[in-house]
């Protein structure tokens, strides 16, 4: 297995609550061979992101670029700050200023396979390996950004929460895993997905407006058809009663929220295993 490596991002007129959204997806990539971090001020820099649509942060993109000496704000990287990769992010369209860019809106998926990018090429970063790929078919090319087409939708997944936050923060966990993820914001949502797909687990909320969450699980597990989809029930309540009725609706999994990253990967990578 090969070894744990981390790269820091330094960020140029990238705005303050992006960048938050970004230090977050950076935690999503904790448990992966490449992990990235916001670059603090005394550390080398393996990657820039520059906001591509901020006429001020590319004025000093430019001056750092073009600057040869040693003292510069970004030059505790070996050699000048021209010498680290730039990866662009605009919601506009794209110039050819850096063969690496993400757009925005952020998706977590779609920026770490942009850094994957750039440390596989720019940064004397292997791959991880896949047994059986042929050479050179991890890396992603600039015009797709998103995961390989063989890797697309292997695994689906349904949440069902009522709120957008949590939902939106399920999502971007097992979109890491490349699973594909429909939502339901109720549990008459849920229904109609389930008559038409199996999905391979269901991540439920307990309280929701109109039919709970235990409704929804005894249905599942009442189907011939999708009894045996793994239910993982998701719920601000911890009590014996409550965990109780969650097993007898027949849910596989009881987490209680907010549920820490490591707990959550865990019972993914477990369903993943099965």
């Amino acid at each position: 297995m090969s070894s744990k490596k981390i790269f820091a991002v330094a960020m140029i007129g990238i705005p303050q609550h992006e960048r938050h959204v970004l230090v977050n997806i950076f935690k999503l990539s904790s448990h992966r061979t490449q992990t990235y971090t916001l670059a603090s001020a005394d550390e080398p820099r393996a990657i820039l992101m520059v906001d591509a649509d901020d006429p001020q942060a590319m004025t000093e993109w430019q001056r750092l670029r073009s600057s040869r000496t040693t003292n510069s704000t970004f030059s505790h990287q070996e050699g000048t700050h021209s010498s680290i990769p730039s990866v662009m992010v605009t919601k506009n369209k794209l110039s050819n200023i850096s063969p690496y860019y993400i757009r925005r809106p952020f998706v977590a998926t779609r920026v770490l396979s942009a850094l994957d990018q750039v440390v596989i090429k720019e940064v004397n970063c292997s791959a991880d390996r896949v047994i059986g790929e042929k050479p050179n078919t991890a890396l992603i090319t600039k015009k797709s950004l998103t995961l390989p087409a063989e890797e697309k939708k292997s695994v689906q997944a349904l949440v069902v929460d009522d709120s957008k936050a949590v939902r939106k923060q399920i999502e971007l966990e097992l979109r890491l895993f490349n699973i594909h993820v429909d939502m339901a914001e109720t549990g008459e949502q849920a229904f109609e997905l389930l008559n038409q797909k199996i999905y391979d687990m269901v991540f439920l909320d307990v309280i929701m407006p109109g039919v709970d969450g235990y409704q929804v699980c005894k249905t599942i597990k009442r189907d011939k058809e999708k009894k045996q989809t793994p239910v993982i029930m998701l719920t601000g309540k911890s009590s014996p009663f409550d965990r109780v009725r969650g097993a007898l609706a027949g849910c596989d999994t009881y987490l209680v929220k907010p549920v820490k990253q490591a707990s959550f990967q865990k019972v993914v990578k477990k369903y993943l295993r099965q």
